[in-house]
């Protein structure tokens, strides 16, 4: 059954259920001790020998009575008062007319007036209205008037057989009752209809809205858009539907983008590892054969050999580093410290190191700041963007910038990290912080590293609430923001 249906037959059966159920306990009432009500309301309303209905009969016929030809005596030949006579004679009643006291028109026997008179006596001449009833006897008296004249009508029951007229209540109350009941009915009906059709119209159009929308998205189709305009419980349920579209299309693109990385970070892992083994196979096949045959030669190998395994070992650890970040079980040991501080001693601790690879450091305070830091992550992000910096040079020194400050909020501190370095291209500078990528596409130049390094940086970073960007500026330049307040979710 479809929805429009159930509506209506829902709305229809909401009144006939109760009308039915009012009926029956009505019929039910009826049948016991409780319809003497009914026989009483009945009896109070009852006709008796039809008197009110010849009353009612002759009140209707006025008109009639006055437009008579009564001069010309052709009673039997007027349909209409024929009509009376007849009906009146139906229910046991027969009447004398008189206009301006004379007799016109007679269908009363002697027997019949004497009955009459017996129980109205001499008002049945001298009053001009009257209504009486004595035991199987009743008479009924209307005089009309028009300017000078009137015209006075006796109608008398003597007892004679007749049908039994319906009683007050039956012939007008209950009628009434029933007509009234039925234009209840039909128009509740078409109330019902025309609702029903408004309400199902104002939900089917949404639903197949959202039917079409669905269809879409089964097809493939997620830039599908719901139009809605109306401010309803269905518009919120076509704007949730239209941000589900929004966010299974950045899922499915979240997806393809994750497909992309783990590709490429199986490829640069394939190529990184396949790199250095094939130069340590190679070293020891000279060996084996005998190629590296003096002292030198054997040593220079082994030092190569050396080399490739400790690019090996670098790779395996930065893959560790990255996906212990990563883990949702790692868990930063957060301190709050002066960061100025902690670079200075940074500074001082690598001062032997940073000289011996010809590094020059040029630390600039503008505003001393406390930050919540992991010291032994924050030092590896140091470590890496050093590391970063020596390896992609092309002088045989390199100049480094560091200044800290806070941001004109006083929310977050900011930390400029500069080199003198080649810098690298514009469209690659978005992805420099991706596992594996490195500028050279050809990955030809294993010494440069597995590309891992600045992506361990922006692990750390963001498990310090900050942010990391690098643009263009003479060299290279990494611009550091971490904020001074905060929940610490891993502390």
């Amino acid at each position: 059954m479809t929805l429009r249906k159930k509506i209506i037959l829902s709305n229809i059966l909401m009144v006939l259920i109760p009308t039915v159920i009012t009926v029956s306990v009505i019929v039910f009432c009826m049948q016991t001790s409780m319809g003497s009500y009914w026989h009483t309301l009945e009896t109070m309303y009852k006709d008796e020998n039809n008197l009110q209905s010849a009353q009612s009969l002759i009140y209707t016929y006025k008109k009639e009575l006055w437009d008579t030809d009564w001069e010309s005596a052709v009673f039997d030949h007027n349909e209409t008062m024929n009509l009376l006579e007849r009906k009146l004679a139906e229910q046991g009643y027969y009447i004398q007319i008189k206009m301006n006291g004379k007799e016109v028109y007679s269908n009363i026997s002697e027997a019949d007036m004497e009955a009459a008179f017996s129980v109205a006596g001499s008002a049945l001449s001298t009053a001009k209205m009257l209504t009486a009833s004595k035991g199987s006897v009743s008479v009924i008296k209307y005089t009309f008037y028009r300017d000078a004249d009137a015209c006075s009508i006796i109608a008398v029951n003597n007892a004679h057989a007749a049908c039994q007229a319906k009683s007050y209540f039956q012939a007008y109350i209950l009628k009434y009752v029933i007509i009234f009941s039925l234009l209840f009915f039909g128009m509740v009906l078409l109330v019902n209809v025309v609702l029903s059709y408004w309400i199902s119209s104002s939900v089917l159009e949404p639903l197949k809205k959202l039917s079409a929308g669905a269809r879409e998205i089964r097809d493939g189709n997620l830039d599908a858009v719901i139009t809605y305009k109306k401010n309803d419980e269905f518009g919120q349920v076509c704007h949730d539907f239209n941000e589900m579209c929004q966010y299974l299309k950045q899922s499915v693109e979240q997806r393809l983008e994750y497909e992309k990385r783990r590709k490429e970070l199986i490829s640069g892992i394939s190529h990184d590892l396949r790199t250095p083994l094939t130069s340590i196979s190679g070293y020891l096949d000279g060996l084996i054969e005998g190629i590296a045959s003096t002292p030198e030669m054997q040593k220079r190998y082994l030092n190569a050999m050396k080399i490739r395994t400790m690019d090996l070992k670098r790779l395996v650890g930065n893959l560790s580093e990255y996906n212990r970040l990563e883990s949702e079980n790692f868990h930063y040991n957060f301190v709050k410290e002066s960061l100025k501080n902690f670079i200075e001693q940074y500074l001082e601790a690598e001062r032997g190191e940073l000289g011996k690879r010809n590094v020059k450091i040029q630390f600039t305070c503008e505003q001393d700041c406390q930050i919540w830091m992991d010291e032994i992550e924050l030092k590896r992000v140091f470590d890496n963007l050093m590391t970063n910096t020596i390896r992609y040079r092309e002088k045989d020194s390199s100049l480094v910038e560091i200044k800290i400050g806070q941001t004109e909020d006083k929310k977050q501190a900011w930390l400029e990290f500069s080199d003198d370095g080649p810098g690298v291209p514009e469209d690659s500078l978005e992805r420099i912080f991706e596992s594996f990528y490195r500028v050279d596409a050809s990955r030809t130049r294993s010494d440069e590293g597995s590309g891992m390094g600045l992506a361990v940086v922006m692990e750390i970073i963001k498990g310090h609430g900050g942010s990391i960007r690098a643009v263009n500026r003479n060299g290279l330049t990494f611009w550091i923001t971490i904020p001074l307040e905060k929940e610490m979710q891993n502390g």
